[in-house]
């Protein structure tokens, strides 16, 4: 089933069961197929004043007027739930069940209970949330906030909108992979497992890498400048590349350290409680 739809229009959904794909098109309307699954309909929430066309749209259940028993009656279900939207639609999901793969839209709004989520080409910024699964974004741009409770998170090739946009990423268990980030503001935080950053710390950035069991990781170019407070327990510090020691502590459960890289441009902050920091050069 479509409805046409205006470019920039909202749609919001639920799904109880199936995978879930959805792409970005250059059609102006938004097409559904569910297979194998339950009966659906378009509710027009709100329509473009000039042109008529629905700028907000929900995909339900069509049975969700009735009264029914169980949570999530309004939702889609099936094997798979396919859509295709406009490109410069945002999306608003929720699902229980299996995986989520949302491509080519402007904005993602996304939580999955059960399954992983993994985002592509995303412009206008991203908030992921998975219970039990992985998170994975990669060229995308905008605040993004990525989080789960026990999967990874990788996030690749990924920009600010604007200067101040933040990246965060939270898992309870897992790794944390950063690569190729270039946002001047980033909080990674691991309980269980480790952090890595492949990257470039930019002038007046904020970084905050921190983990509670686990290593902290990072490949960075030789010229690298900031001023980066490391706070470590059972393990060590060791960097590749050059710079000058400001302070040096002990403090409960270990030591913290100053050290200045280059001109101290940027300011990171790196946290281990049982684990050790490395710092590598980049070839």
């Amino acid at each position: 089933r479509a409805i046409p739809a205006d470019p920039n229009v909202a749609v919001k959904l639920c799904v109880s069961e199936g995978a879930v794909k959805i792409n970005g098109w250059e059609r102006n309307e938004v097409r559904v197929f569910v297979r194998n699954g339950r009966k659906f309909e378009f509710r027009s929430l709100e329509k473009n004043p000039e042109t008529g066309k629905a700028n907000w749209i929900w995909i339900t259940n069509q049975a969700a007027g009735v009264p029914m028993n169980g949570p999530m009656t309004n939702c889609l279900a099936g094997d798979s739930v396919e859509i295709d939207l406009p490109m410069a639609a945002s999306v608003g999901l929720e699902a229980r069940t299996s995986g989520a793969v949302i491509d080519s839209v402007r904005k993602a709004n996304v939580k999955v209970i059960e399954g992983s989520i993994a985002l592509r080409n995303i412009a206008g910024g991203v908030a992921a949330e998975a219970f039990q699964g992985d998170v994975m974004i990669e060229s995308s741009a905008g605040q993004i906030s990525l989080q789960t409770t026990t999967g990874n998170i990788l996030a690749f090739d990924v920009k600010p909108g604007s200067p101040d946009d933040l990246l965060k990423a939270k898992t309870n268990s897992g790794a944390i992979s950063l690569q190729n980030v270039n946002h001047r503001q980033i909080e990674a935080n691991s309980i269980s497992g480790t952090v890595s950053f492949n990257g470039k710390f930019l002038p007046g950035g904020l970084y905050n890498f921190k983990t509670s069991n686990g290593s902290v990781r990072m490949l960075l170019p030789q010229d690298t400048s900031c001023k980066m407070q490391a706070s470590y327990g059972f393990g060590n510090f060791d960097s590749a590349i050059p710079f000058k020691l400001e302070t040096e502590n002990l403090i409960p459960g270990g030591k913290s350290i100053v050290a200045k890289f280059g001109n101290g441009d940027a300011s990171v902050t790196v946290t281990t409680s049982s684990g050790s920091i490395g710092i590598r050069k980049q070839n």
